[in-house]
């Protein structure tokens, strides 16, 4: 394809930044992990995709993680502040269509209703009834129990 056709595809495709807990994604069998980046790709391009973690990692799962494009960030204290600041990080200096935000709870709730006023938000979780709260204001959802099911 000639670069001019590239450069126009490039303009319609979603850019994607992806925020990821680290108890989330520890709970994920490494296969299951490229099958949720494969989802999420379906929606857009990820742009940027880290994963934060309040603990030290060993250095199989640290290298697992660069391995599959994913970014691990070790924080010293609760890492939903460190969700949170990413976030908002994301959302105001770097032009993404989707943020994607990976978390077990509904503590994320706030960032999540003001993330949707800027760009539309695909939620990662464990289950559809875990975060019921999140349905107003999201606009994609994968869950765990899903890639769980779907066997490739």
């Amino acid at each position: 394809m000639s670069q001019r056709v590239l450069k126009i595809l490039r303009r319609h495709e979603k850019s994607i930044g992806c925020v990821f807990a680290g108890n989330l994604m520890t709970s994920i069998d490494p296969l299951k992990i490229e099958q949720l980046l494969d989802q999420i790709q379906q929606i857009g391009s990820i742009r940027k995709n880290i994963v934060i973690f309040d603990q030290q990692l060993s250095s199989e799962i640290h290298v697992m993680f660069i391995s599959k494009g994913i970014s691990p960030i070790i924080v010293p204290s609760n890492n939903d502040i460190h969700l949170t600041l990413e976030v908002l990080d994301i959302l105001n200096s770097q032009k993404m269509d989707v943020i994607c935000i990976g978390v077990n709870d509904d503590s994320l709730l706030p960032v999540v209703i003001a993330a949707r006023e800027k760009v539309e938000v695909l939620l990662v979780c464990p289950s559809k009834e875990e975060v019921k709260n999140y349905t107003p204001y999201i606009d994609y959802l994968i869950t765990l129990k899903d890639l769980s099911d779907n066997k490739k």
